[in-house]
């Protein structure tokens, strides 16, 4: 009687639904068809199709004011045709007003460039905050309803556990047999109900056909959710010197490996993951989710770093315009 008030008298269940979804199936954290529309647009096809003579020369060089590493982000900006144009109008013995214009044009348009891509940093980065987002929510509720099954095993160990004791105590008294077979009944369920409690994960399906890791994973010649300037910079190597001339793409694959992301090499656990984190979705545990999430905190850290490359482009573009400036053929005489 006193086993049935106490059940009676507490919350046994959970009170949360595993499967309620939130919008796991949503696609506001990808950019839209549009936006991978204007993205496939590449800005140097379209200063190649110009008829100027200079655009030409420009085209079989590369600049020899700038940096490796500044003319590597400007081959994924598509700014290096750009660098050559200015080194080249440059160079010429004298400016009229015209050159001086044509550079002017030249250096706007680098900068704008640049805007671009920094915007382009930015944008990725906000996608994929926006998928670890929903991957932290799915495991903030998973985690939610283990805390509350553990609670649940838990009471229902203390009170199986109680009750066996009081059993076996009362047939110690009465010299039965039975005191023994209730000790060790009473004894397992409790302590299988424990264990369980500490072990047993919980599970959701958890959809993401807007797969940026695939991508990475995958290395397509052409990325559908990053933007090309983006996807250059992941793709491009590190330093300038090096034997495994690593990628930032590559180094930021072993990182997940080294970390244990993925599971130990070759094993089974290993090759589940791959299947699920670099799918459209399927059944995630609570540590899965923390795993994808963790993953794509490394990604957002990597592609932030593109901003930095930036940074040292438009400062070198910024000292040789200060000191290669010279003034205007002919003087304006004031009026």
């Amino acid at each position: 009687m006193a086993l049935a008030l106490v059940c009676n008298g507490c919350a046994l269940t959970t009170g949360l639904s595993e499967q309620r979804t939130t919008a796991t199936n949503e696609r506001r954290c990808a950019p839209a068809e549009v936006d991978q529309q204007l993205r496939r647009v590449a800005l140097d096809v379209i200063d190649q199709a110009e008829e100027d003579p200079l655009v030409r020369v420009a085209r079989d060089r590369l600049p020899t004011s700038f940096s490796w590493r500044s003319i590597q982000t400007a081959h994924a900006i598509d700014v290096l045709p750009l660098l050559n144009q200015m080194e080249l109008t440059e160079e010429l013995p004298l400016l009229d007003a015209s050159r001086q214009i044509k550079l002017l044009a030249l250096r706007q348009e680098i900068l704008g460039r640049v805007l671009l891509a920094m915007i382009a940093v930015s944008s990725t980065a906000a996608h994929v905050s926006c998928e670890i987002e929903r991957t932290y929510q799915v495991a903030d509720r998973l985690k939610n309803s283990e805390q509350a099954r553990i609670k649940q095993q838990t009471l229902w160990a203390v009170i199986i556990g109680g009750a066996a004791a009081v059993a076996s105590g009362g047939l110690s008294l009465a010299e039965s047999i039975g005191e023994g077979i209730a000790a060790i009944i009473g004894g397992t369920a409790a302590a299988t109900l424990g264990i369980s409690a500490l072990y047993q994960e919980s599970e959701q399906h958890f959809e993401h056909p807007d797969n940026v890791l695939r991508e990475v994973w995958a290395e397509p010649t052409k990325a559908q959710y990053i933007p090309p300037s983006v996807w250059e910079f992941l793709n491009r190597p590190i330093n300038e010197q090096g034997e495994k001339q690593l990628t930032f793409r590559q180094e930021l694959i072993n990182g997940w490996r080294q970390e244990g992301r993925l599971g130990a090499a070759g094993s089974e656990e290993e090759r589940r993951r791959i299947q699920l984190l670099f799918a459209d979705g399927g059944t995630y545990r609570s540590s899965d989710l923390v795993v994808r999430g963790q993953m794509l905190d490394m990604l957002r850290a990597t592609i932030v770093l593109m901003n930095r490359e930036l940074e040292l482009l438009i400062r070198e573009v910024m000292i040789q315009v200060a000191l290669r400036k010279q003034p205007v053929q002919g003087e304006i005489k004031p009026p």
